[in-house]
């Protein structure tokens, strides 16, 4: 690991889950069992911790929501060390260290940014062993080079298993954007990898965990404006699956239960992965994704107009949310 550009920052490791209150937890349980996730702790119709199939303890916090609301209650990140959580907690308005209480151990401290979105940075876990299912690495059969000889490739239907969680993304008022910008990328180790304009001027960011010289995902966290008067929200949480073809026999096993599609099958301009967008039981978006991007410091900051056009390579026409 080389150092981040600015050592003030909280060096952060890697994604770690994401926490969301649901009014109706019954529902919300079986959506993410059919969207590919494991349960790896519950709590007596409280509170339940799923898990994909890679190394963390867990990857999405279900909680049951109080009065009559479904809210999300912010994303976190693993810190690269104990000091790092003690440096977190004295960033203005922190909470102290506090014990995790959650499947693997740990401790966290929870930060809040310009407009209320938590941040929750998390040291100690222990990780798991990883339990990938037997899914195939395909041998593809191109025009020109046809490696697959006397072999099948042969796919079972069903849920698309989830490995981890990705990326989110929050929107903030418009006309935030330089105080959410400056927020994030002075406190934490995050760094842009594309920056999307209209008229000219920044209003979509996507920025990726910032280890120096080694790659990360094209992004770990996004923020964009909110819709006109709208108010500061959840964008999306996206969780990475095998590759495509476990991604569109997931999709077409989410449509067959009857769930709500988003947006999806398609491919991203902006990190390139491919994107299968649903609604959970409570209209939370969320997303499938496979084969994205890995960026480092050299990799260039790409300047990007904001359209249709940066949203999408191919799939179905951009929805209306986007």
């Amino acid at each position: 690991m080389t150092s981040t550009k600015t050592s003030s920052r909280i060096r952060l490791l890697k994604t770690g889950f994401v926490i969301y209150y649901h009014i109706d937890l019954i529902k919300a349980r079986q959506f993410f069992l059919d969207f590919g996730m494991q349960i790896a702790e519950e709590r007596a119709g409280k509170e339940i911790f799923f898990s994909g199939f890679g190394t963390e303890p867990f990857i999405y916090i279900a909680r049951k929501a109080e009065g009559e609301t479904s809210h999300f209650g912010g994303a976190a990140y693993i810190v690269e060390s104990r000091f790092e959580l003690e440096r977190a907690a004295q960033i203005t308005g922190a909470t102290g260290i506090e014990p995790l209480g959650a499947p693997g151990g740990g401790e966290v401290v929870t930060l809040t940014d310009p407009i209320g979105h938590k941040v929750h940075l998390v040291f100690g876990q222990q990780e798991k062993q990883a339990a990938p299912p037997e899914l195939q690495k395909l041998v593809v059969n191109y025009e020109d080079e046809k490696p697959r000889k006397g072999k099948f490739q042969r796919f079972e239907p069903g849920p698309a298993p989830v490995h981890r969680w990705g990326h989110y993304g929050v929107t903030y008022p418009e006309g935030r954007y330089e105080e959410m910008y400056e927020w994030y990328t002075a406190h934490l180790a995050l760094a842009p990898s594309d920056i999307v304009l209209r008229d000219g001027k920044p209003i979509t960011c996507f920025f990726h965990i910032d280890r120096g010289l080694e790659f990360t995902d094209h992004h770990a966290f996004f923020m964009k404006p909110t819709k006109l008067n709208g108010k500061p929200a959840v964008a999306h949480a996206a969780f990475e699956v095998h590759d495509f073809d476990v991604q569109q026999l997931g999709h077409n096993y989410l449509e067959s239960k009857g769930y709500e599609l988003c947006w999806g099958v398609g491919r991203h301009v902006l990190g390139s992965q491919v994107f299968d967008y649903w609604f959970d039981t409570s209209k939370f978006m969320v997303e499938h994704y496979a084969d994205g991007d890995l960026v480092n410091e050299d990799t260039k900051v790409a300047y990007v107009k904001a359209g249709p056009e940066a949203l999408s390579v191919w799939g179905p026409p951009v929805p209306p949310v986007f």
